[in-house]
C-alpha cells in the first residue's frame, strides 16, 4: 500500500506542477543593471526606459509627461522598466538592485516608485522607497497590478495595461489626501473568510463534495464488508490524505519557486478552491484504496470477495470521477478479479462438485488440511479451494500460490520456506565492519539451508558544511534623485 501511497504523492506532484503552468523563454536581449540604459540619459523630464520596444512611442511620451507632472506636484519621482528579458531568477532582486542603483526619489525623503515589467517571463514588480511605503501600500499595489496590468497583458495590451495603472497612481499621488483617495477609488476588498467571498463560497463547495464522496465510500463499504475484522497497518485515508498533500505542497514549492519561477502567481487565495480540489482527490484515493482493502480483509472465502469488490466497483463510481488517481485502483481491482476468477471453476464439468464456502460457521478446514497446509494458508503463502465430490464424498485440494515471498520447502515441500533471512553475528561500527549470516528458513519444519557470512559496511557519520557568498552591489549615477528602497511593494505573473 506504501507503493501505492508513493505514486500517488508522484502523480499528484505532477499535476500540480501541469497546473502550474509552464514559463515562456524569449529569444531576447537579457538585461544587467548595468546595462539597462536609464531613462535620464535622454534629459530631466523622461522616467520611462523601454529599449525593447515594447510600449508605443505614442504611450512613452504620455507616461514621460505623467511622471513629470507627479514630481512637479508632489516631489516624488515614478520610474517606469519595460523589457522583454533579464538576467538573474527573481524579478524582486533585479529591481531592488535596479533601484537603488538608479537612485530613484529624493534622498532626503526615498519617495520614489518603479514599476518593473519582463515581458517574457510575464512578471511585473512594483517597488517603492521607504517615504513610499505609507502612500502606496503594498496590498493595494497588489491589487492596482490584479486590476490594470494582468487583464490587460494577458490580452497582450502593454500600452493600455501600463498607461491605466500610471494614470490610476497620478491620481492616488496627486491627490491632497492620497490614503483617504485610494479608500474611495479602491475600497477594501472581500475578506477571504467572508461569507460574500466566492473564494470561500468555492472552496466549501468543492471540500462539501469530496466529503459527500468520502462518507458514501464509508457507508458502501460497512454495507458490503463482511463479519471478519482486521486491524490496518496504516493511517487513516484522511490522515495518509494530509501528509500526502503536505509532501507535495512541500515539493510543489520549489517547482513553482525555482524551476517554474511562478510560486507568487499559484499560491494566492484565488486559487485555494484548487488546492483543496487537489487534497479532496488525494484523499479520496486513499479512502477508495482503503475501502477495497477492508473489504478483502472482511472474508476469508474468495467468491465472497469477488460478490463484494463487483458491488464496490459500481457503488464506488461516483467518486471515481472526483479522483482520477483511484482510476488506478480500480485497475488492481479488476486485475485481481480475473486473475482469480479460475479460483471458483471446479475440477471438471460432472457438476457433482461442491465448493467449500470459507466464510460459512459450519466449515472447518482443519478436517480437510494438514497442519502444514493451515500454515501455509496462516502466513499467506498458499490457499487451498476445498471441492467435494456430492456423489462420492471425494475430497479435492486445488492450491493457489500467492505470497511471492515464500517457496516449496525442499524437506518438507510445503510453501513455507523463507528466503532472504539475515542474521548480524557482529554489528558493525565506526570504526570496523560487521558480520552477518544470510540463510533461507522454513517456518513449517525448521529446514535451514545458510549461505555463508557477508560483512557490512563500516557506518559513516553523517557530515555537513556550508558555505556562504557575498554579494556586492554599486550604485549609478543618474538624474534620479538619490532615493533607495528597503524592498517594499508587490509584484505578480500574468
Amino acid at each position: 500500500m506504501w507503493r501505492l501511497h508513493r505514486f500517488y504523492i508522484l502523480c499528484s506532484i505532477l499535476l500540480v506542477s501541469c497546473l502550474s503552468g509552464l514559463p515562456s523563454f524569449g529569444q531576447s536581449i537579457a538585461y544587467t543593471v548595468d546595462n539597462l540604459p536609464s531613462p535620464k540619459i535622454k534629459g530631466q523630464d523622461y522616467f520611462v526606459s523601454n529599449p525593447d520596444g515594447i510600449l508605443s512611442s505614442g504611450t512613452v511620451a504620455e507616461l514621460d509627461g505623467l511622471s513629470t507632472q507627479i514630481e512637479a506636484t508632489t516631489k516624488s519621482e515614478f520610474a517606469i522598466v519595460v523589457v522583454n528579458d533579464y538576467v538573474g531568477d527573481s524579478d524582486f532582486e533585479f529591481a531592488l538592485k535596479l533601484f537603488n542603483a538608479w537612485g530613484i526619489g529624493k534622498k532626503e525623503s526615498n519617495n520614489g516608485l518603479l514599476l518593473f515589467i519582463a515581458k517574457d517571463r510575464h512578471e511585473y514588480r512594483f517597488l517603492t522607497g521607504y517615504g513610499m511605503e505609507s502612500i502606496l501600500p503594498d496590498a493595494y499595489l497588489k491589487r492596482i497590478g490584479e486590476k490594470y496590468l494582468v487583464p490587460n497583458f494577458r490580452n497582450e495590451d502593454y500600452d493600455r495595461g501600463v498607461m491605466e495603472a500610471s494614470e490610476f497612481i497620478k491620481t492616488i499621488l496627486t491627490s491632497p489626501d492620497s490614503k483617504a483617495e485610494l479608500e474611495r477609488l479602491m475600497p477594501e476588498a472581500t475578506p477571504v473568510w467572508s461569507f460574500k467571498s466566492p473564494i470561500l463560497r468555492n472552496s466549501l463547495l468543492v471540500l462539501g463534495l469530496f466529503a459527500i464522496c468520502y462518507i458514501w465510500l464509508g457507508e458502501v463499504t460497512r454495507a458490503i464488508k463482511g463479519k471478519l475484522t482486521k486491524k490496518s497497518k496504516y493511517f487513516p485515508p484522511l490522515v495518509s490524505g494530509c501528509g500526502c498533500m503536505g509532501i507535495v505542497m512541500f515539493i510543489s514549492v520549489f517547482i513553482c519557486a525555482f524551476a517554474l519561477n511562478n510560486f507568487e502567481e499559484v499560491y494566492q487565495w484565488k486559487n485555494l478552491p484548487y488546492f483543496i480540489g487537489v487534497f479532496g482527490s488525494i484523499t479520496l484515493a486513499m479512502k477508495y484504496n482503503a475501502s477495497r482493502t477492508q473489504i478483502v480483509n472482511s472474508y476469508q472465502d474468495e467468491e465472497n470477495i469477488q460478490k463484494a469488490l463487483r458491488k464496490f466497483r459500481v457503488w464506488g463510481l461516483v467518486p471515481l470521477l472526483l479522483s482520477p488517481l483511484a482510476l488506478f485502483d480500480l485497475i488492481g481491482l479488476n486485475k485481481r478479479i480475473r486473475k482469480n476468477q479460475l479460483r471458483l471453476a471446479p475440477p471438471d464439468q460432472s457438476g457433482r462438485w461442491l465448493r467449500m464456502n470459507k466464510d460459512d460457521v459450519s466449515t472447518r478446514e482443519s478436517a480437510y488440511l494438514d497442519k502444514g497446509q493451515l500454515l501455509e494458508e496462516k502466513i499467506g503463502s498458499r490457499s487451498y479451494e476445498i471441492w467435494i465430490d456430492q456423489t462420492t464424498n471425494e475430497t479435492k485440494l486445488v492450491p493457489w500460490d500467492e505470497n511471492v515471498g515464500f517457496s516449496d520447502c525442499p524437506a518438507c515441500h510445503y510453501r513455507t520456506f523463507e528466503t532472504g533471512r539475515t542474521k548480524t553475528i557482529r554489528a558493525a561500527t565506526y570504526s570496523s565492519q560487521g558480520l552477518e549470516e544470510r540463510f533461507d528458513l522454513c517456518k513449517n519444519c525448521g529446514h535451514r539451508v545458510s549461505h555463508g557470512e557477508h560483512s557490512t559496511p563500516v557506518k559513516v557519520r553523517s557530515t555537513s558544511s556550508s558555505s556562504g557568498g557575498g554579494s556586492s552591489s554599486s550604485g549609478g549615477g543618474g538624474s534620479f534623485g538619490g532615493g533607495s528602497s528597503g524592498g517594499g511593494g508587490a509584484g505578480g505573473r500574468w
